[in-house]
């Protein structure tokens, strides 16, 4: 119960025990599992404070099983550790039953070089099959702690990271308070998922771990993009020598000089590291010397996309002390999300959307719904499709969703929108999945866009201009822009098309916007930005939007749904997609588009390399 005066000091217990449901306006949901369990004793919380605690605060009386449940799980909680040593992977305890009960499974045993001797408290295990063994440890309900001594380490297997945080550089205290978690043990990191809203500064937090771990780091991020931002913020926020940054994408590939001597960090994709196929030489040698190399601190942002099967060895293939996630979204579509809990580690730090915002370091952001009528031609089609048995169910399904992101009536009231919020200054981002309308719709305005297969040279220089010039107010994106792209200017989004029900791409899109902005004459009181996701009435597309917004809302948002007919003097403007004979063209475009199988783009998905990776 927010209200309540303990509010304050309840919702702190209850973050570092459990995990957050739902956190609305005045009362918030939590639920303690196993899981977050393991998360608590890993930062240093005891069993019976957590009991203690909870008997004190509740409510109601808080049922003996319960209470049990939470003994039982702290037993064996925290005792068991895998560690990184000269290049090979041990697994200890100071609990040496409990290490001997663990490895008399088959699954565990076949991951160990060796039997466990009698007595030992350590064990050698096959370094290739780290995956499998933390799998197995999880299942039997016995997860391994990976922690890092850094100060410990040897100089000449790591060598010191020359990079300390600039003076001028003053880290917010969410920020602080996350890198506690991390750092909870003086000269120890843990190994685990921090979760920040977008625009929060999570890549600062992530710099800031390199810096304390003073170790050689390797990054991974989504897209070419993301790895020039973290480069440019690194140096910005870093004494690190320009030439200890090194970025491994299709387009820059430079060999790390003297490798077993170099502190350095280096920034790449999972899709440079996960590729399967054939490599060039220059690129072959440089992933070599990843899996080579020591690593004292893996970075692994956007960490949501780390279970897809393509990328779910790379947490493996790098040797790792220690891996910290960074993500805005800890949501799937698909249950893989838990996998995370063992393949980096334990949730160490979550924040509160709405609590940051109130604070000032989000935007404060009006969501808005927008019903809008299919136009009669194409809402005809789609009920055609719907029942013909001569349509494919694949073809049915891209041929539907086609219609209802082309309808008309969206297009009408997106270039409305556009144009409102032009003529108050603002900055625009319009999103669509389709790439036949974003290319049609964007010449049609006359505005810049970005999809998979503009180049990156064009893509850093439309964001440029969009940043820094009055002239260039509105970009079309694709999905290549849901995530790791930094526009602080931006403070309206409008999506019309999208990735069916995905939680996690409507959570990425607001956060496009969610950056702290400056309050001017045209903020309009208690709002600052604006998310509009238009949809058409009548189809599955207002099924899936309602399910897009789950994650939001229990993060606090809500949205307010209007009709299209009640925006305001939209009839009245000339616009791109009005007309019959125009609507009729468009039609027939859209039809084609799909029988070529050109709507959908799947270039940069975050769940496929990118085709430039085996480069």
């Amino acid at each position: 119960e927010t209200f309540h005066p303990k509010a304050a000091q309840v919702a702190d217990f209850l973050i570092a025990v459990s995990e957050p449901v739902s956190r609305p306006q005045t009362v918030h949901e939590y639920q303690i599992t196993a899981l977050s369990l393991n998360a608590a004793i890993a930062n240093g919380i005891d069993v019976e404070q957590i009991i203690k605690v909870l008997q004190r605060l509740s409510k109601n009386f808080v049922d003996e099983s319960f209470l049990e449940f939470i003994r039982e799980k702290g037993k064996s909680t925290g005792k068991l550790r895998l560690i990184l040593r000269d290049g090979r992977h041990f697994l200890e305890s100071e609990d040496a039953p409990l290490l001997r009960h663990l490895c008399r499974d088959a699954d565990v045993a076949a991951c160990l070089v060796q039997e466990l001797e009698p007595g030992s408290r350590t064990v050698e295990v096959d370094s290739l099959k780290v995956e499998k063994l933390k799998l197995a440890a999880h299942q039997l309900s016995l997860p391994l702690l990976q922690e890092y001594e850094f100060r410990r380490d040897r100089a000449d297997t790591n060598p010191q990271l020359s990079a300390v945080l600039r003076p001028t550089v003053n880290m917010r205290p969410y920020q602080l308070r996350a890198l506690s978690k991390m750092f909870s043990v003086d000269d120890v990191a843990k190994s685990g998922i921090v979760v920040l809203p977008c625009g929060a500064g999570k890549t600062l937090v992530g710099i800031a771990a390199c810096c304390r771990v003073g170790r050689r780091a390797l990054v991974l991020t989504t897209t070419a993009v993301a790895v020039d931002q973290w480069r440019r913020q690194i140096q910005l926020f870093t004494s690190l020598p320009p030439e200890d940054v090194y970025t491994l994408t299709a387009e820059q590939k430079r060999p790390i000089e003297d490798a077993e001597r170099r502190a350095c960090i280096v920034i790449s994709t999972y899709s440079m590291l996960g590729f399967t196929g054939r490599r060039g030489g220059d690129t072959q040698f440089i992933l070599d010397q990843l899996q080579q190399l020591e690593w004292g601190l893996l970075v692994v942002d956007e960490v949501q996309v780390m279970p897809a099967r393509t990328f779910r060895t790379v947490a493996t293939m790098i040797k790792s002390h220690c891996c910290l996630g960074l993500t805005a979204t800890l949501v799937r579509e698909d249950d893989l999300i838990q996998d995370l809990h063992w393949l980096i580690g334990p949730k160490l730090y979550e924040a509160n959307w709405q609590q940051l915002q109130d604070e000032g370091y989000l935007a404060r952001v009006r969501c808005i719904e927008v019903w809008c009528d299919m136009a009669t031609e194409f809402f005809q089609e789609y009920l055609q499709a719907q029942d013909s048995p001569d349509v494919p169910g694949s073809m049915r399904a891209h041929l539907q969703r086609a219609l209802w992101t082309c309808n008309p009536n969206k297009l009408k009231t997106c270039e409305y929108l556009i144009r409102f919020h032009e003529q108050r200054g603002d900055k625009i981002i319009v999103f669509s999945d389709n790439i036949f309308i974003l290319k049609d719709f964007a010449r049609k305005l006359g505005r810049y866009y970005i999809c998979g297969s503009v180049d990156m040279k064009e893509r850093m220089s439309i964001l440029s201009e969009f940043q820094e010039s009055s002239a260039c107010n509105t970009i079309f994106l694709s999905k290549v822009g849901d995530n790791a792209i930094d526009l602080p200017v931006a403070n309206v989004t409008v999506q019309i098309s999208s990735h069916y029900g995905s939680r996690r791409q409507e959570a990425q899109r607001l956060g496009r916007i969610l950056r702290p902005k400056p309050q001017t004459s045209n903020s309009g009181g208690r709002f600052n930005a604006y998310f509009y996701s238009i949809v058409s009435r009548d189809t599955q597309e207002l099924y899936h939007a309602n399910r897009r917004q789950q994650f939001l809302v229990e993060q606090g948002y809500n949205y307010q749904v209007v009709r299209d007919h009640s925006v305001a003097r939209m009839e009245e403007q000339n616009l791109a997609y009005s007309g019959k004979d125009v609507q009729l063209q468009l039609l027939k475009q859209v039809l084609e588009s799909v029988r070529r199988g050109d709507a959908e783009e799947a270039e940069e998905d975050c769940s496929m390399p990118e085709p430039a990776a085996a480069a």
